[in-house]
């Protein structure tokens, strides 16, 4: 079956570059016809004897597709410029704009974001396990407001717009410091569309173009059906190579049709399904030391050689996710709304990939490994939701409160690492060797892991409005947590166990407004998260205690305890231009407590805080009417907590673990002191438009991520070197229904890493300059 996947996709990579001028080329054609048409009744004459459709403009909530006023989430209890927390939305007109195609692409729309490699983020693809505002948040992201679990890359062909909360949040449940990342799904809606994008990228330095089709229907079925039903199907299909890479590989696709009754009365019912395939050949990255400002940086190595590939052409990562989910909703006549949704989801992931682990600069040779990964990952999750709005004398009261239940379950097959496989010898870091071995993985799994995690929570979240200009926000979620993992074998470093623990997290922020198109706010909120939340955790498929760190000692382990995460805001929205522009600013502190520490071996030395301070701006919508922007700046300290000497509390000599010495007052590892992001567009008024922007993240330390037990002092494997990329955009609207858009991104071809593994023999490099040519329909 493997064989014939891979036959499959070759044999489409042939074609594909033909099918995507194919494509671009026929729409095109369609629109020439269109705009010369005669007998189009609404062609206006441009001046210059070609005859052109009116503009259509889209706008959004604000009057601008740029920006948001308010969460989808019906447990929101005011809108955003009144909500005490910082939170993103980007929205798809933005991501759309820059061809986006998966939710790390999104991510780097706001500031704060890390990716990761190496253990921090092993068995992902690399860079999709993130950290946000330097906590890992892979366990916290979540698909129209339910937990999406899992370690595998995410499309987003049929999400609308993501949303991103900022510090400790714990409006879904157990969360990390760093916030939460919501994908909100494309839904069914009464109007009648057709529309898509035809795209091609390739980056003139190397590696296979890419095409890229989705296709997004709307029918309103009108009561043919059922009263007010509607359909709508969203398909993608992608097939070609990684940008300025050798050999790798992407290949996916996807359906997810919708179908939503009750249109237009009180009651509505949704369901909706989505399928998503990938079969990719992965690639892992190149040697650190070909980046300039690494630790054991190699000149001689440098960007001359960020083509080559690493890894076996027998790789592959597979994945295959399949969910159902049904909303029913219901609006009555006094204006409360009552919301129920269910969701039910499977996610398997099967992959077997090989890795650049070291590098002789006396020799040139690197050390490669290969690895496995399988696991499954399911859910059942039922949320219900009533929200409502009264008065008591002059006090007004907006209200959500509900119940949540879900089971969570991931198996694990785990799996040896096998090292320099086929020829049993390092390879040359001077060129690409992907047929050096024959076959698959060599190894086979030795270990195998179930997890099981069972939550049932209640919460009550009010925002009482006690005048014009003061509004308090307040509310609690009391949650139960039940886990339970068993290893195949159960060992002292990774037993078999069960834990459970009840906990109560919530949210006070007071809100004055000194005009109705502002706010000033102080806040204070608290998430919770327990031990084990093993669910994303992306190391599950390797052998012993590296497969679930500090399970038998550490932070996962049952003698843990549920970590706590305090975020102190202070911070101040304001709208202008009729809420076409917002404008963010906050300051913050985020406490993280009761992080155990481990000797490394059999027992929990002790427990530890973090902090996490800075200030984030930013700005989203439209300066004037054919100007929009979108950016955001982050600056951030980062400090460890601890205590004065592992070897003190532990009680064992220096040379036992020569890592473990004084960490007090290091900064995290991967967590950069700065990083911004803009995105900006002008509407030349003749159908161009011009857009472009830029993503800066400054340098930060090398180590372990702040989930793990075991810590690296700073400077032990030295940092990740800072970047800044330019991307380019201009688009035409050929007509009212076709647009053609050219993309050029990392303008200047820079040579960068965007992380890499802890001791930093490995980085993950940046794409480099890549033209992407897109054709945006809409019929």
């Amino acid at each position: 079956m493997k064989d014939n996947i891979i036959a499959s996709s070759k044999n489409v990579t042939i074609t594909r570059d033909a099918i995507a001028l194919a494509a671009i080329f026929t729409a095109a054609q369609s629109a020439a016809q269109t705009i010369n048409d005669p007998n189009n009744a609404d062609a206006i004459s441009s001046g210059d004897g070609v005859d052109l459709l009116p503009e259509t403009v889209v706008t959004g909530e604000n009057g601008s597709a740029y920006n948001a006023a308010k969460l989808t989430s019906d447990k929101a209890t005011a809108p955003l410029l009144d909500t005490p927390q910082t939170y993103n939305v980007v929205p798809e007109e933005i991501y759309k704009q820059q061809a986006a195609r998966s939710l790390r692409d999104v991510l780097k729309n706001t500031p704060g974001i890390s990716f990761n490699a190496g253990e921090n983020g092993f068995a992902s693809s690399p860079g999709s396990n993130f950290s946000l505002r330097g906590t890992d948040a892979s366990g916290s992201v979540y698909v129209d407001g339910i937990r999406d679990s899992g370690s595998y890359a995410r499309d987003i062909f049929n999400i609308e717009r993501v949303e991103i909360a900022k510090g400790p949040a714990a409006d879904n449940g157990r969360g990390g410091a760093g916030g939460y990342v919501n994908l909100v799904s494309k839904t069914a809606q009464d109007t009648d569309f057709l529309r898509g994008s035809t795209s091609y990228g390739y980056a003139p330095s190397g590696g296979d173009g890419l095409f890229r089709q989705t296709l997004d229907w709307n029918q309103n079925l009108g009561d043919s059906v059922l009263p007010g039903s509607a359909f709508r199907l969203n398909a993608l299909l992608q097939d070609g190579g990684v940008y300025g890479r050798e050999v790798a590989e992407l290949n996916s696709w996807g359906l997810a049709p919708t179908f939503t009754t009750g249109l237009g009365t009180p009651t509505t019912f949704t369901i909706s399904y989505q399928h998503f395939e990938s079969h990719d050949l992965p690639d892992w990255g190149v040697p650190a030391a070909m980046f300039e400002g690494t630790l054991n940086y190699d000149p001689t190595i440098s960007a001359d050689n960020r083509n080559n590939f690493y890894g076996l052409s027998s790789d592959y990562d597979d994945t295959m996710s399949d969910s159902l989910t049904a909303i029913f909703r219901h609006e009555f006549a006094n204006g409360g709304i009552l919301t129920n949704t269910s969701r039910i989801s499977r996610t398997e992931r099967d992959s077997i990939f090989t890795i650049p682990s070291g590098y002789d600069p006396a020799t040139g040779l690197v050390t490669t490994s290969q690895l496995g990964y399988g696991r499954e990952n399911t859910l059942f999750a039922n949320q219900t939701n009533y929200a409502f709005e009264f008065e008591t004398g002059s006090i007004k009261h907006t209200i959500a409160t509900g119940l949540e239940i879900s089971r969570e379950t991931a198996d694990a097959d785990r799996f040896d690492t096998v090292t320099d496989p086929g020829t049993g010898a390092p390879i040359s870091v001077t060129g690409s060797a992907p047929n050096r071995a024959t076959g698959n993985f060599v190894g086979s799994a030795t270990e195998f892991s179930e997890v099981e995690i069972d939550t049932i929570a209640a919460y009550f979240y009010d925002t009482i409005e006690f005048s014009d200009q003061w509004q308090l926000t307040a509310g609690l979620r009391a949650e139960h947590y039940s886990m339970d993992l068993t290893n195949t074998p159960a060992t002292p470093e990774v037993p078999s166990f069960s834990k459970d623990d009840t906990y109560v997290t919530g949210k006070l922020g007071l809100i004055h407004k000194p005009r109705e198109n502002g706010s000033i706010y102080g806040a204070v909120g608290v998430s919770a998260l327990p031990p084990a939340a093993f669910l994303s955790n992306p190391d599950a498929s390797r052998t012993g205690n590296n497969g679930f760190p500090g399970a038998g000692s550490g932070v996962n382990s049952p003698n843990a305890d549920t970590q706590l995460n305090w975020n102190y805001e202070v911070g101040t929205k304001w709208d202008f231009y009729d809420g076409r522009l917002s404008t963010t600013a906050a300051v913050f502190h985020t406490l993280r407590t009761n992080i155990a520490i481990s000797d490394g071996r059999d027992m929990i030395i002790g427990e530890g805080e973090q902090n996490l301070s800075g200030i984030e701006l930013g700005v989203a919508g439209q300066i004037t009417d054919n100007w929009d922007i979108f950016g955001g700046f982050l600056a951030m300290t980062s400090e460890r907590d601890h205590f004065d000497d592992f070897r003190d509390v532990s009680g064992r000599p220096e040379g036992d673990f020569a890592d473990r010495t004084n960490v007090n007052g290091d900064e995290l590892a991967f967590t950069p002191n700065y990083s911004a992001n803009l995105w900006t567009t002008y509407n030349l008024n003749n159908g161009i438009t011009l857009g472009g922007g830029m993503q800066y993240v400054s340098s930060s330390f090398v180590g372990r991520t702040d989930d793990h037990d075991r810590i690296i002092p700073n400077g032990s494997y030295g940092k990740l070197p800072s970047y800044i990329v330019f991307n380019a955009m201009v688009s035409y609207d050929v007509t009212e229904n076709v647009t053609l858009r050219l993309n050029v991104d990392n303008v200047f071809d820079e040579f960068y890493a965007v992380t890499t593994n802890w001791p930093a023999t490995r980085a993950v490099a940046g794409p480099p300059r890549t033209f992407v040519l897109s054709a945006d329909w809409e019929f």
